[in-house]
């Protein structure tokens, strides 16, 4: 614990459209992301991405930190992340650099595996000037695969919704009147909001199999050759490109990738 973990690192800098792919992914039309004019025209003077991106210039997401250690039988799910940012921006031309620590783990009992592990990991952004651009601390949840198919916790799916033409029109509106409050200045700064205050509601979704694909794709690390494995210098053991535990659907063969990439790009 406290040790660094390695991990990859983009071969190139950003560009541009790795940003504009991103915010199309997120459906965030917020034109300073992908607009060079408007851009230009703003207090940034060019296109500069939003911070979520830091996620997109990441390997897998900035899970490797917390994955660390072999748990033979085990499968592992993304138990999500907290994240710090601390100011700088990120533009094209940047070149991003990150730094990944694994932090600890608890165990805990839960109704859908049993013993379960849930494991932390920091992982640090920085870019070329050596400026942290942010921080984001991941969870990885990690169960004995077996017993979570005897105990079937989850076994009953929800049924699909059905969207009918009304509810889908309305999502429609809603996303409409939120992208028009950012481009017509309302969205308000935090200072002067006041209790009971209604604000512009964001609508995310309805999901689809085009729309989890396209957010798949705008991982720059998904793109076949875009990122480099490397090694902290002086670790003992780095835990990089080594098997966690995984069932066998998920598992990589990184030397069949060699041939066929699609066997190390995790679908």
């Amino acid at each position: 614990m406290g040790v660094r973990v390695g991990g990859g690192e983009p071969w190139e800098p950003v560009a541009a459209s790795d940003v504009r792919r991103w915010v199309m992914a997120m459906d965030y039309a917020n034109p300073l992301h992908y607009d060079e004019e408007f851009a230009r025209a703003s207090r940034f003077g060019r296109l500069v991405a939003p911070q979520s991106f830091a996620a997109a210039m990441d390997y897998v997401h900035g899970v490797r930190p917390s994955l660390v250690g072999h748990i033979p039988g085990s499968h592992m799910i993304f138990g999500g992340e907290e994240w710090w940012f601390y100011g700088p921006r990120i533009a094209p031309g940047d070149r991003m650099e990150h730094e990944r620590i694994f932090q600890g783990y608890k165990l805990a009992e839960t109704r859908f595996a049993g013993q379960t592990m849930f494991s932390y990991g920091d992982t640090i952004h920085r870019n070329q000037r050596g400026e942290v651009v942010a921080k984001a601390r991941s969870t990885s949840v990690r169960y004995l695969a077996e017993e979570a198919r005897k105990r079937g916790f989850y076994r009953e799916k929800a049924p699909a919704p059905n969207w009918t033409r009304e509810a889908l029109g309305e999502v429609a509106r809603t996303r409409l009147d939120w992208f028009r409050s950012n481009r017509e200045g309302r969205s308000p700064r935090f200072a002067t909001l006041r209790p009971g205050e209604r604000l512009p509601r964001r609508a995310i979704g309805p999901h689809s199999i085009e729309s989890f694909t396209t957010e798949y794709r705008a991982f720059v690390f998904n793109a076949w050759g875009a990122f480099r494995l490397v090694v902290p210098e002086g670790v003992e053991d780095p835990w990089v490109n080594q098997n966690a535990g995984w069932v066998g659907d998920f598992a990589y063969d990184w030397e069949a990738a060699r041939i066929d990439p699609r066997e190390g790009d995790g679908l």
